[in-house]
């Protein structure tokens, strides 16, 4: 990816809380709008409980697609909106450990609101490792990554 597109993506992500994340089920996808977190590598952070619907369908279908944009902060009348559809592959974090409490205080940097759902028995945090990104941003930039 060049450094340009790099860093336009960092910046939407680093400015944006919510993503859509978009599981695979049996019959139907399931979107969800949730509080995310960013990776220097650009991976994304995600939690969510044992039970919910997404997580079961991360466990069985991995694959997934991830959407952020910053349309309350751009002008959607004249299309000066930053949006990015990343699709990509999603491993649960070990629930103990360097990684998890590296990337509990990643994400609890980021949404310090999220802070009550670390003490749930069932949370689950979730990693999901960019393979396609597709860009568009609000000063004509596009451009399309394969990682």
């Amino acid at each position: 990816m060049e450094p340009a597109h790099r860093e336009r993506l960092e910046a939407l992500l680093a400015r944006e809380h919510v993503a859509v994340l978009v599981t695979q089920g049996e019959q139907w996808p399931t979107a969800t709008m949730q509080a995310f977190a960013e990776t220097p590598e650009l991976d994304l952070i995600f939690i969510m409980q044992a039970g919910h619907q997404r997580f079961k369908n991360l466990v069985a279908r991995p694959n997934v697609s991830v959407f952020v944009d910053d349309r309350c902060r751009g002008d959607i009348a004249s299309f000066k909106v930053s949006r990015v559809t990343i699709q990509g592959v999603a491993t649960q974090v070990p629930s103990s450990g360097d990684q998890w409490a590296h990337l509990k205080k990643l994400f609890l940097w980021k949404n310090p609101f999220e802070a009550p759902f670390f003490e749930l028995p069932m949370l689950k945090m979730v990693r999901v490792t960019p393979r396609h990104i597709s860009y568009a941003g609000a000063r004509g930039m596009i451009f399309k990554a394969e990682l």
